[in-house]
């Protein structure tokens, strides 16, 4: 009663958002799609459709449309097309939040046209038995199946200890999808047995041929295994239980299934699958997938024992004592028959209770309708917390009580209150030591009057000692002189929008960083113009002199040649870069000799290494240098970054070697590596190796010259040609880049 107390209180307390929380509450409404492949009526589909039903029968904030496909009896395309149709616009115009598929057909339809239907909403398939065909379509984020896994092995070693003298069992099933699994499953558990037991497998596609073989059987030593019986006999899709009355009548032989409701009256038992645990199950899952809960991906329900009593008796058989766990149904005796006086004497003590009963509450009824409003009352305040996701907390200074919600322990990653454990006196040990403080002035200011309501932001400890921030709105609700006597609030998550706020703290640092690394680029950019150009001139005007002799003239025009070159790859690099940004790069597979490109680098990288008067050694680490290596590939862009790894690592190496290989373990791809001996690169520095108009430090600028483009202008290319480069440090020191292309 007090907690009830307490409830009303925060009722009245934020009565004035209850229209604002109402309207959240509609917005929670989860509608669900129960897509059944079968037809309305059909005994698995409704033990399975009803059971959903049962599960949600109390949930008001969840909605179920229950689709029927009837593919019994209707399995053409143009029908599944139509079908189609016909939810695209019955649905288009609704929120569905998740879809539960009943069996093997409708399981097949959303994973071809769920996502055009309803859009890509978690979903549950119950009653499947073709699920390896579909795995890698399966997604475990936002899937859960319920197998329909029949204990074949489990059934088939029941008949053997029900009938000690069993020479054959005939397995009877039909075309379906299901019935072929069915009879590949009954060939699989029936092996370990098949050296004392002999087995058949009989096709129910000839209604007339399959009766007449049954009832040429002789029943001597025989059991009958019903895997599945769906035919078409006059023209129309029979279901199971009415096929077994009318294939069986003649035949006296004891049959075995593991279906339901194949009970009472037609089978004598087996390891026994229910629809109506299919639906629970695939009920539950969706509930957990639609709240981001996790789930199974795979569940199978727990299959048990059951026989009928009248068919044990009709073929004198016996349940064997080495099974513990089993269900009888379809007893002969009667029980109201059997006590019938006792029954009846039993009766009129109840009805003279009743009376009494009757006669005692009549004063009662006022005070248990004003109850039933306050409980009634309590719902909508709880579901109007939870809709808006917010957890109720109320402190009282006088009794030392701390109260807190269920979803005060959800928001923390608890299940309920007696797990979260949180009291008047132990409540702040949750609150990060740094946040104290300033929930402390909150406070404060508060109960000061000097603000309105106690609000702050703070980090609480959640279920795994992870701090999460939460924004704390209180008012203190009871008061005598001043002082406070009660305290009342929500709580609400906001470490979303924290990670949020950093996030954006984190872009706009880059984003200075960007326009400081770009002013530095255009000063250097402005250096590495200038010197080639001062240089052109210089020596231009020296040649125009013509005081010089041979050999000068010759000396000068090499420095304007070299100085030129260097200019003309600098522009290279910014018209590279323009069009990347621009999105106007192109590129243009071929078939590109691995083998002749690596010769055509060498030759280029030794002339390099002379010109620079360096002891470096340049390796090819390939087999079969001479043979072609055909790759198809963008040839001109795949030399440009094979060119700039190269260069780079010849700028970079003072002596030692740089190697150059590839390899193609994997059939679809190929690695190309440049090695080199250089001073390697620290793992601050390969963060931010590829980004544009970066190097390693000012001092390499200074040293090496360069903008920083090259290895940006690398990944760039690598990613339009669909590959990718990540750079490593190898254990003998210097840097290894490796280009991963499709080929």
């Amino acid at each position: 009663m007090m907690c009830r107390k307490k409830v009303l209180y925060f009722y009245l307390l934020l009565s004035t958002l209850l229209s604002h929380s109402f309207s959240s509450y509609a917005e929670e409404l989860n509608e669900i799609v129960v897509l059944s492949s079968y037809h309305i009526g059909f005994k698995w589909t409704s033990d399975i459709d009803n059971a959903i039903i049962k599960s949600f029968e109390k949930d008001e904030s969840t909605r179920l449309y229950h689709e029927f496909m009837d593919s019994k009896r209707f399995q053409n395309s143009e029908y599944f097309n139509l079908l189609k149709q016909t939810y695209q616009q019955k649905f288009k115009n609704h929120k569905i939040n998740g879809v539960i598929c009943s069996d093997n057909k409708a399981f097949e339809f959303f994973i071809e046209n769920g996502s055009s239907i309803w859009g890509d909403v978690p979903a549950v398939f119950c009653g499947v038995n073709n699920i390896e065909d579909y795995t890698h379509l399966i997604d475990s984020t936002k899937h859960a199946v319920v197998l329909e896994k029949l204990d074949i092995f489990g059934t088939i070693d029941l008949i053997t200890q029900l009938q000690p003298d069993l020479q054959e069992i005939i397995a009877i099933s039909d075309q379906t999808l299901s019935g072929k699994i069915f009879t590949q499953q009954f060939i699989d558990g029936i092996t370990p047995f098949s050296k004392n037991i002999a087995y058949k497998t009989l096709d129910a596609s000839n209604p007339k041929l399959l009766k007449e073989q049954l009832e040429k059987t002789d029943p001597r030593g025989k059991a009958i295994y019903l895997l599945s019986l769906y035919t078409n006999r006059n023209g129309i899709a029979n279901e199971m239980m009415k096929e077994s009355q009318y294939f069986f009548s003649n035949v006296n032989i004891p049959v075995y299934s593991n279906w339901d409701f194949l009970m009472p009256n037609c089978i004598v038992g087996g390891k026994i699958l229910k629809g109506s645990d299919q639906g629970t199950l695939a009920a539950d899952l969706i509930m957990k997938l639609i709240k981001g809960q996790k789930a199974p991906l795979y569940t199978t329900p727990k299959q048990k024992f059951i026989f009928d009593q009248a068919k044990l008796d009709y073929y004198n058989l016996h349940v064997p004592e080495t099974i513990a766990n089993y269900q009888i149904i379809n007893q002969p005796h009667n029980f109201i028959s059997e006590f019938k006086q006792e029954l009846l004497f039993l009766l009129i003590i109840l009805l003279t209770l009743l009376l009494v009963i009757t006669i005692l509450i009549s004063d009662m009824i006022k005070r248990k309708k004003i109850e039933l409003d306050l409980i009634k009352s309590e719902k909508r305040l709880e579901l109007a917390v939870d809709g808006a996701n917010e957890g109720l907390w109320d402190i009282d200074y006088n009794s030392k009580e701390a109260y807190f919600n269920e979803r005060f322990a959800i928001l923390l990653g608890y299940n309920s209150t007696e797990e979260l454990n949180l009291t008047f006196d132990n409540w702040i040990k949750n609150i990060h030591p740094e946040d104290i403080n300033n929930l402390q002035q909150s406070y404060d200011k508060h109960k000061k009057g000097l603000d309105d309501a106690f609000r702050c932001e703070v980090r609480i400890k959640n279920k795994k000692d992870e701090y999460n921030w939460f924004s704390i709105l209180g008012r203190i609700t009871e008061q005598f002189n001043n002082e406070p006597h009660r305290i009342t609030g929500i709580i609400q998550n906001i470490n979303q929008q924290k990670i949020f706020e950093q996030e954006l703290r984190q872009a706009k640092e880059k984003a200075e960083e960007s326009d400081r690394l770009k002013s530095s680029f255009l000063a250097n950019m402005s250096h590495e113009i200038r010197t080639p150009m001062n240089a052109i001139l210089g020596f231009t005007d020296l040649i125009l002199e013509n005081n010089l002799n041979e050999d000068e003239r010759n000396e000068y025009l090499t420095l304007v040649k070299k100085s030129g070159e260097n200019l003309l790859t600098l522009i290279n690099d910014i018209i590279d870069i323009s069009k990347i940004e621009s999105g106007q790069m192109k590129i243009n597979f071929q078939m590109t000799d691995v083998h002749q490109m690596f010769k055509e680098l060498q030759s280029l990288a030794n002339s390099l290494i002379i010109s620079l008067n360096k002891p470096i050694d340049f390796k090819i680490s390939v087999e079969d240098i001479d043979q072609p290596y055909y790759i198809k590939t963008d040839q001109l862009r795949l030399y440009q970054i094979l060119l700039n790894l190269v260069s780079n690592a010849i700028k970079f190496t003072e002596n030692g070697f740089i190697e150059i290989s590839y390899s193609n373990s994997k059939s679809d791809n190929i690695e190309i590596s440049v090695r080199d001996t250089g001073p390697g690169i620290s793992d601050h520095d390969k963060k931010i190796i590829f980004d544009r108009f970066r190097q390693i430090d000012e001092s390499t600028i200074k040293k090496h010259g360069g903008t920083g483009l090259g290895l940006s202008i690398t990944k760039s290319l690598t990613e339009l040609m669909n590959g990718t480069i990540s750079v490593k440090t190898p254990t003998g020191g210097g840097a290894e880049f490796i280009v991963a292309l499709p080929c």
